[in-house]
């Protein structure tokens, strides 16, 4: 505060008044909790715990079709269940979300449309056609975050180019050093690191043809250069 009068900088003491919503929503915030921490205690087990199906977006099951085709271990039976759920979780207007009830999202999306290309949907299909659509509308495969494009160019879907480098001597800087892998949460060391490595190797995992994505870039400029396929490719 001192230092601010000596700038010359006055600062305001005036509280802004409650608005007649936010006097409400203060009213019914300790109801609610007490709500909310009964439904808790309703569903807790008699042993002391609590049990449930753990879910999320459907970025988990594209993201394990992509991994059993890479592995080789593309069973079509277990790739139809899955590819059956992500078609679920499509929005009406053609894109997925990250949320229940949330809008559809640009990387879920991508995904998405990935995953159902690689499990055999024809993208001239009324769904994925919605999809790109979608993806087009959000920014493009050129706007996705540089997951999603690390995530593509490991299987030879877009260009090295396009997504930004790791370095993995990250891992050799000392802890006292202003940028080191210990002042990064745990999680996140644990999807770095792996990441750092294969930026670093790139490792040739080439899937199908049909799994290029170059249509979902809303630039053309921006698509990825010519791959050669006929190298290389995955057998299943």
């Amino acid at each position: 505060m001192a230092s601010l009068v000596r700038m010359g900088v006055e600062r305001s003491t005036t509280v802004a008044p409650i608005s007649p919503r936010e006097q409400d929503w203060a009213q019914r915030l300790p109801e609610a909790i007490e709500r909310g921490a009964a439904h808790l205690l309703s569903l807790q087990g008699p042993d002391g715990y609590w049990q449930g199906e753990l879910e999320a977006d459907s970025t988990l099951e594209s993201d394990y079709i992509y991994y059993l085709f890479v592995l080789g271990k593309a069973d079509p039976v277990r790739i139809a269940k899955l590819a059956t759920y992500v078609r679920s979780k499509q929005l009406d207007d053609g894109g997925w979300s990250i949320y229940p009830g949330g809008p559809g999202e640009l990387n879920a999306t991508c995904k998405a449309y990935f995953a159902l290309k690689l499990a055999g949907d024809d993208p001239k299909s009324s769904s994925l056609s919605a999809a790109r659509e979608v993806i087009h509308r959000l920014g493009g495969l050129e706007n996705t975050n540089s997951y999603v494009r690390f995530y593509l160019a490991l299987v030879g879907a877009v260009g090295w180019e396009l997504v930004p480098a790791i370095p993995p001597e990250l891992m050799l800087l000392p802890n006292w050093f202003f940028i080191n892998i210990y002042e990064m949460s745990s999680w996140t060391r644990g999807i770095v690191i792996p990441m750092a490595i294969l930026s670093a190797i790139r490792p040739d995992w080439r899937l199908p043809e049909r799994a290029r994505v170059d249509e979902l870039f809303k630039n053309p400029a921006h698509k990825a250069a010519a791959f050669d396929w006929s190298e290389k490719t995955i057998s299943w």
